[in-house]
């Protein structure tokens, strides 16, 4: 594994997700609370792209369904995905934003 740029700061806003490439990994990219964090892009229940979903704190919610999902962790917080997805380690280098994939 080694931490690849996938954005630049400049390229987040708060609260809103990016879908970004790592090494031909679809992530979902956010900035909240002044911390960036990757999660796998598709959701697993019925492959929503997560970058589109509501970010607060540490959770985002699907945008279809409504799971929520711990932007550190990957952990799933509710229904109707049975499972998590992938968190991915973020480091901020000057500007650019780097992933561990």
């Amino acid at each position: 594994m080694a931490f690849v740029t996938v954005a630049r700061l400049s390229d987040l806003v708060p609260g809103r997700g990016i879908c970004v490439d790592a090494n031909g990994k679809k992530l979902a990219l956010f900035l909240s609370d002044g911390k960036c964090y990757a999660i796998d892009e598709i959701c697993p229940h019925r492959q929503a792209p997560l970058h589109e979903g509501y970010c607060a704190g540490v959770e985002v919610t699907c945008p279809w369904h409504a799971t929520r999902f711990n932007l550190e962790t990957g952990e799933h917080k509710s229904p109707p995905a049975k499972r998590g997805v992938t968190a991915y380690k973020v480091q901020v280098v000057g500007n650019d934003v780097q992933v561990d994939v």
